[in-house]
């Protein structure tokens, strides 16, 4: 665009209403302050150049408003210096930093307020650094930081940064499930592995170091839980931890105060937790839930491996056997992690299967199907809905449980990997299989592009149909979508969505509802036991 007719647009509301029309634009009075803030910003010239990418580029946006008027504080912040990385080869930069602006709130704002970050999105997209890079970076970034406020915030621009570089290779290559979770797990154990040798020096300062009853230095490992335990965590996760050490002893040192093992652990628990979960100015790393580990909130923050050990095999339920599928070493002292793995795996992996115990696998069963059809009535809840996220993750642990004794092959920690395990193992049949997989994937990919918007822990679909047809957009459903017929009507994004979740949930929920019901009958009823196997039961159900 020249920029006389640029000038002419910015001076007049109905030139300027038919050029943001082009760019599909809706909300034309917003657009038009946007345009002004661009002018402002890189002066009449420059905009006149960028006019033209925009042009091609806006319309290819799930939400062009959205991705303008992040554009606008981007540059407004940035400045004009940033202009020509944004236009070489092609504006493919430009084009990257659109699609992150119309599709994630919370990566708009993460660009907006650190300008520097735009290195990282230049074509080529930056490819998934290894643990020990990370581990380099980010203990670089905590030793560079003297103060405690700058420690925490240390630790939430790593992360910040690096759900970033996830996030541009998840929205703009489109990369596979296993491999985004993957790359957001390995960012939470690399925090985890930092946050331990902080608060161990931090700690240490105060206590000295800790040594056995035998006289050996003391070793300590965090276990993750749930998606960190499997390597599938999503952008949003909590992060579900239980702290282990080898032995009790007490800590000794020059000059320091001495403290017994138990005691020295459960304050580098509390400053782990510090560390990542503490709200600064830069919000939460982490959110951190101790919850699953033995007595749940009444139990001590760490134990020993013979306390933890004596605990499940004298107090341990169905669903702490079910939780401890999933459990894997994720700081600090992994041969201490392979050891209590390989302690626990009697307990979660039965070889044969008593009376009781068939109960309480009953009971779990039950336990599942309550849980489905208490949040399942609402077909817009992706997690807890029919056919949902929970229902596959709950149904692959219990055919793990009910066959994991004589079947070593299948105790896998995550869920994609556990499913093909029992496809090979033909506790699946092939279709089963197939449909469960792709399925799974459909749906953990909506909760990425749902979470990603504002960095929430949220599930539902939104309620507004425009908003809908955007995430259908985020989607990659195309503005256009021919049905398999040739001579029928195509669809709208919307339309193609909502088609593909309500087959792919309900076909879900028929292929879980035959494993179940196939696994044990469950006639008999027994909620005494689904009390005590269920760790929150619901007021209503427990009876005085």
């Amino acid at each position: 665009m020249q920029t006389d007719e640029l000038r002419q647009c910015l001076e007049s509301p109905e030139q300027a209403g038919k050029l943001l029309i082009d760019w599909d634009i809706v909300d034309a009075e917003r657009g038009r302050s946007n345009l002004a803030g661009l002018a402002q910003a890189m002066g009449i010239d420059r905009l006149s150049e960028l006019c033209h990418p925009l042009g091609r580029l806006l319309p290819r946006c799930a939400d062009p408003d959205m991705a303008l008027n992040n554009l606008d504080r981007f540059l407004s912040n940035a400045g004009p210096s940033s202009l020509p990385a944004l236009l070489e080869s092609r504006a493919r930069t430009l084009e990257t930093i659109l699609h992150l602006f119309s599709t994630s709130q919370f990566f708009s704002d993460l660009l907006i307020t650190n300008p520097d970050f735009l290195e990282m999105l230049r074509i080529p997209l930056r490819n998934s650094p290894g643990r020990a890079e990370m581990l380099k970076d980010l203990r670089d970034e905590v030793k560079a930081a003297y103060e405690d406020s700058n420690v925490l915030r240390a630790f939430r621009k790593f992360r910040q940064k690096q759900m970033l570089r996830i996030g541009a290779n998840d929205i703009i290559r489109d990369r596979p499930l296993e491999e985004i979770t993957r790359d957001i797990s390995r960012v939470a154990d690399t925090s985890l592995e930092v946050a331990l040798e902080t608060a161990t020096r931090n700690i240490g300062k105060r206590f000295g170091e800790p040594f056995t009853l035998s006289q050996q230095p003391a070793r300590c490992v965090i276990l993750g839980f749930g998606k960190l335990g499997g390597k599938e965590l999503n952008y949003s996760s909590d992060i579900d931890l239980m702290f282990v050490y080898d032995d009790e002893g007490q800590t000794r040192g020059k000059n320091t105060t001495t403290i017994s093992n138990d005691d020295y652990f459960a304050r580098i628990c509390s400053e782990v937790v510090r560390l990542l979960s503490a709200n600064t100015d830069r919000g939460q790393a982490y959110r951190v839930d101790l919850r699953l580990r033995p007595e749940g909130q009444r139990g001590p923050l760490a134990r020993s491996l013979a306390s933890t050990l004596a605990y499940y095999d004298s107090m341990g339920r169905t669903w702490e056997r079910q939780a401890l599928i999933k459990i894997r070493p994720v700081a600090g002292d992994a041969g201490l992690g392979e050891e209590f793995i390989k302690a626990i795996e009697p307990f979660v992996y039965r070889r044969y299967l008593s009376v009781a115990e068939i109960n309480e696998i009953k009971a779990l069963k039950r336990r599942i199907e309550q849980k489905s059809g208490q949040f399942g009535e609402s077909d817009t809840e992706v997690k807890t809905g029919h056919g949902g996220i929970r229902d596959v993750e709950f149904t692959i642990q219990f055919l793990q449980l009910a066959n994991g004794g004589d079947l070593p092959e299948i105790r896998h920690a995550n869920t994609l990997k556990a499913m093909l395990a029992l496809d090979k193992a033909r506790c699946l049949t092939d279709t089963e299989y197939r449909s469960l997989d792709k399925t799974y994937r459909f749906l953990r990919k909506i909760e990425h592009r749902l979470q990603i918007m504002f960095d929430l822990q949220t599930h539902r679909l939104p309620d507004k149909p425009e908003e809908l047809r955007k995430l259908a957009l985020r989607m990659g459903y195309s503005r256009v979508r021919s049905r398999t017929d040739d001579n029928a009507m195509p669809l709208d994004p919307l339309e193609a969505f909502l088609e593909d979740y309500r087959a792919k949930t309900t076909l879900n929920r028929t292929i879980l509802n035959h494993l179940l019901h196939l696994s044990f009958d469950s006639n008999q009823e027994a909620p005494e036991a689904d009390l005590l196997l269920d760790p929150n039961p619901e007021a209503e159900r427990i009876q005085v």
